[in-house]
Parts: structure tokens; C-alpha cells; sequence
């Protein structure tokens, strides 16, 4: 049995077809085998640098792909939406028994925060990925109208989004005024200080030349001070030169007064001891002079009874 030229060449394409398809399979992160779920998400804004075959990562797991990436007008709002479709592989989610089914664990997920936004994945080539975590704060917004029965992963500003949205939220124009205002106001707060500063430092000149002529002022009045203060010590100490020989002899005086004194409290002393002979006549003295003095009392009392005793004399 020969084999035709025809047969071989249309074996070696079925082998090439065989093989490309095999590392689509392989390389191209596709599994047949497999039954993915879908999910959708609704961005109300930019989704520049997503495309189809995105991933869809969960804190840096990969968990799904973007599957679809479509336009869509809402003529009740008249809001432009952009809806994703993203396809998660189960495989790469452990379901816990708890929950009933895949439906059951994404609203649960949902419920406690799950959200969806855009990453940039590369600002070299500007392809972004949809980045999936739990906002619990983060208020939910659905679009039932746009989800064609699918289930809906709210959408989250991302961060570039946040700010892009606080500076189109910015009154530029009130704030260019505010500054222009500024800036006028700084003109006139200027030309104020312009007018003002010459006549400022024109006063503080004089009151620094008054100043000095007051140091001046009190410089020689002191000087005059310490001058007569120096004199009066001068004279003060010449005063006591020229009084110390009075002094000295008044002090002289002074001591022999208090010797002299002494020597007659010495005498007062020896006069009134015990054994001293003149303290004894003292005493003789006094004790005659008291009986005297007790015979007078009794003759003067026999007179004012009887004065005739003058003249007649006492009888015996």
C-alpha cells in the first residue's frame, strides 16, 4: 500500500493543527474540562487598558479572565455604562460546606464587601486587570436592567478614579478667584507697607537719636555722681583722720573715769563687807541714832499730853 503525496502532506497539517491547538489549550490558559461561572460587573466610568483575557485577581490570586467587554446605553438615566462579563474558575475557589452553591457564596461575598475595580497592571504598556477585595463600608449600587441574569460584583472607584473625581469635584474656578483675590489683596498689603515702612524707620532714627542722647545725658550725671561720691569719701576719711586724736583722748578720759569708778565701788565694797571695821561703826551709829530717835518719840508724845512739862519739868 503506497502512501500519495497528497496524504502525507494532509497528514502533516492535521499533526500542525493538533499541536497548535494543543498549546492554545495549554499556554492559553483554557481548560474544556472545566465549567467556569460568570459574573458581571458595571463601570460607570473609564475602563482604558482592559481587554479581553484580562485576569481577574483576588489580592494577587488569579481567579478568573474578562470574558466580554460591552457598551451600553440606559435611556432611563441616560448614563453610558460599560458592563464586563468575567468568567471565574472554580478551581481556584474552595467552597466550604457551608454554602449551598456558587450563587449561595458570591452573594454572601457581596454582601460582607466584595468589590470589583480597575488596576493598572503596567503603566509601560497601560494594560489594566479588575482587582477583587472586601470594601465592608462601601455602599453597594446595582444595575438590574444591564445584568441580563447574571450575577452583579458591584463596582469600586479605583484610586486613580478617586482623585480624578476630587479634582473635577474642585471649584477651579472659585478657587482661581479666591487666588486672584489673594494676590490683590497682597498688592495693596505691599503698597501699605511701601508708604508705611519709610515713615516707620523715619521715627525709629529719631527714637534711636533720642535714645542716645538720653545715654549721653545719663552717662555725665553719672560720672557727676561718682565724683562727688569719690569727694565725700575723700573728705570723710580726712574728717576722721583729723578727729582721731580727740577721739583718742576723749577715750582716754573715758578710762580713767571708769578706773576711778571702779575704785570707789571697790571702796563701797570693802565699806560694806561683814568683817570691815568702818561697816561696824555704821551700824553703832544707826542703832544709837534709832534710840534717840525712840527717846524723842516718847518725850514728844508725853508733851502733847501734858505741855506743863516744860515748865515744870517731869516729876520723879
Amino acid at each position: 500500500m503506497t502512501i500519495t503525496k497528497q496524504t502525507s502532506i494532509g497528514a502533516f497539517v492535521l499533526g500542525g493543527i493538533i499541536l497548535a491547538l494543543a498549546a492554545i489549550i495549554l499556554f492559553g490558559n483554557f481548560n474544556i474540562f472545566s465549567s467556569k461561572k460568570q459574573a458581571i460587573i458595571v463601570f460607570p466610568g473609564s475602563v482604558t487598558g482592559l481587554s479581553i483575557g484580562a485576569p481577574v485577581n483576588f489580592r494577587g490570586v488569579q481567579v478568573g479572565t474578562v470574558s466580554s467587554i460591552t457598551l451600553q446605553f440606559d435611556p432611563k438615566d441616560h448614563q453610558a455604562y460599560i458592563p464586563v462579563v468575567v468568567s471565574i474558575d472554580p478551581r481556584k475557589i474552595r467552597l466550604d460546606t457551608h454554602y449551598r452553591n456558587y450563587k449561595d457564596f458570591m452573594d454572601t461575598m457581596i454582601s460582607n464587601g466584595l468589590r470589583a475595580e480597575i488596576s493598572t497592571e503596567s503603566f509601560v504598556t497601560g494594560s489594566s486587570n479588575i482587582f477583587l477585595d472586601f470594601y465592608p463600608n462601601d455602599k453597594p449600587i446595582f444595575h438590574p436592567q444591564l445584568i441580563n441574569g447574571l450575577i452583579e460584583i458591584p463596582s469600586h472607584p479605583s484610586t486613580i478614579q478617586q482623585i480624578k473625581s476630587e479634582l473635577m469635584n474642585l471649584q477651579l474656578e472659585k478657587l482661581s478667584k479666591d487666588i486672584n483675590e489673594t494676590v490683590l489683596k497682597m498688592g495693596k498689603l505691599a503698597d501699605t507697607l511701601n508708604e508705611q515702612v519709610p515713615l516707620l524707620l523715619k521715627n525709629v532714627n529719631k527714637t534711636s537719636e533720642s535714645s542716645n542722647k538720653l545715654i549721653a545725658n545719663i552717662d555725665q550725671k553719672l560720672d557727676n555722681l561718682f565724683s562727688n561720691l569719690n569727694k565725700l569719701l575723700i573728705d570723710g576719711d580726712q574728717e576722721i583722720k583729723s578727729k582721731g586724736a580727740e577721739i583718742h583722748k576723749v577715750l582716754t578720759s573715758t578710762n580713767k573715769t571708769l578706773t576711778n569708778a571702779s575704785e570707789v565701788l571697790q571702796n563701797l565694797k570693802s565699806m560694806t563687807s561683814v568683817r570691815s571695821t568702818t561697816r561696824n561703826n555704821l551700824e553703832i551709829i544707826l542703832q544709837n541714832l534709832a534710840d534717840a530717835a525712840t527717846s524723842l518719840r516718847g518725850f514728844s508724845t508725853q508733851i502733847e499730853r501734858n505741855p506743863k512739862i516744860l515748865l515744870t519739868g517731869r516729876r520723879q
